[in-house]
């Protein structure tokens, strides 16, 4: 039962449990703060609790109305919630209520960062609607006005904790992580033959189609020399039919098992089936910088090998080498592939090596210790 003195934390999301950045950072660190003294942790998802009619791909095509009739339902829910603090995940247009709510005094915010989200920013279409809400217009100067008035924020990359450190102090280091009793190795071995090579994510813009189609191209050598070797793909989004284009007038040769989209309870299971996971990332910019990718801990945490690309945040969550392999360029990149083709025994290695790292650093457990760990330093929570 909860102490009387308890203070309740509520997890404030845009999206609903389908999409990553949600799922984990919101559902999951909240699941990751149950039972702990002094904090009832929560989530309002204005996707599942405020507009389930809505799809995920909805809740990022809204029109101002829409934005504002959510956002008056929020701060309906959260009006009764005084002294609460809310913890917002992203600077969007779902973070006017609990913005509103703290500039009146009601409430404080922790404001998460997981992704350089400014260039893509979904807060209101009108300016006038931006400065009614959080006091400017542009993009930019909101994100770093929510940082700036935040309790405290919490970046998942060590680029982001360095970008918010600009505006606030009071910034913690708090990867995405994975539950690890969730995505295991299979407890049977792998089929033989291969390997599998897998990429699973949402395509959603132009970076993740140019990430895809660079996979492509280093498959199509490494299928070549290697005609048992296999990829698959799980991805959908408002972009996939770029992906399917390129592969059809490109590369109609290589031969891809494609999968549109999954429910994530189903990822487990599909990740049981593959040898190694993929993860290109061919640009370099801000948001491949300060990414913390959901998808590589599912990766770890599951046993798999890892060919990622030497950018951002993945050089310093795997020991290049003994937990996975990086690559730089396509060259490169194909060439890893081609090492654990040539070496399937490696994979079992790399894999076991990525698993225990998880399991020790990034691990739901890990990440709840770190959370009330900063939920207690910052009075949010008593740990006696």
């Amino acid at each position: 039962m909860a102490s009387p003195s308890s203070r309740k934390l509520i997890f404030v999301g845009l999206s609903g449990y389908q999409y990553p950045h949600t799922r984990v950072r919101c559902y999951h660190f909240a699941r990751a703060l149950e039972g702990r003294p002094g904090i009832l942790p929560s989530v309002l998802s204005f996707k599942d609790d405020l507009a389930p009619e809505k799809t995920e791909r909805d809740m990022y095509e809204l029109r101002d109305r829409e934005k504002l009739r959510l956002t008056w339902r929020a701060l309906r829910r959260l009006w009764g919630e005084r002294g609460a603090v809310f913890y917002v995940q992203k600077a969007l247009f779902h973070a006017a209520a609990p913005f509103l709510l703290s500039r009146l005094g009601r409430n404080q915010y922790i404001y998460d960062c997981d992704d350089y989200d400014i260039p893509l920013s979904q807060f209101f279409g009108r300016g006038r609607w931006n400065r009614l809400c959080f006091g400017d217009h542009r993009w930019d100067e909101i994100t770093f006005k929510m940082a700036r008035r935040a309790k405290c924020c919490v970046a998942a990359s060590h680029y982001l904790f360095d970008f918010l450190k600009k505006y606030n102090p009071r910034v913690y280091l708090i990867h995405t992580g994975v539950d690890t009793d969730v995505f295991h190795p299979p407890e049977t071995p792998r089929p033989e033959g291969g390997p599998v090579f897998f990429w699973n994510g949402l395509i959603w813009g132009p970076v993740i189609v140019e990430n895809l189609q660079f996979l492509f191209r280093c498959f199509a050598r490494v299928q070549e020399l290697h005609p048992t070797a296999q990829l698959r793909i799980v991805g959908g989004g408002i972009m996939e039919d770029a992906v399917h284009h390129y592969h059809q007038t490109k590369l109609p040769h290589v031969k891809v098992d494609y999968t549109s989209w999954l429910d994530p309870r189903e990822m487990p299971a599909v990740l049981a089936g593959v040898d190694v996971g993929l993860l290109p990332l061919i640009q370099d910019t801000e948001w491949i910088r300060s990414k913390s990718p959901t998808k590589l801990f599912e990766y770890m945490a599951s046993g798999l090998a890892v060919v990622a690309s030497r950018r951002g945040e993945p050089c310093r969550v795997m020991d290049e080498g003994r937990e996975g392999l990086f690559a730089e360029g396509e060259e490169e990149f194909t060439e890893a592939m081609l090492s654990l083709c040539r070496q399937p025994e490696r994979i079992a290695r790399l894999g076991a090596a990525a698993r225990a790292r998880v399991q020790r650093d990034y691990s739901l457990a890990a990440l709840g210790d770190k959370l009330y760990a900063m939920l207690v330093e910052e009075g949010v929570a008593c740990a006696s």
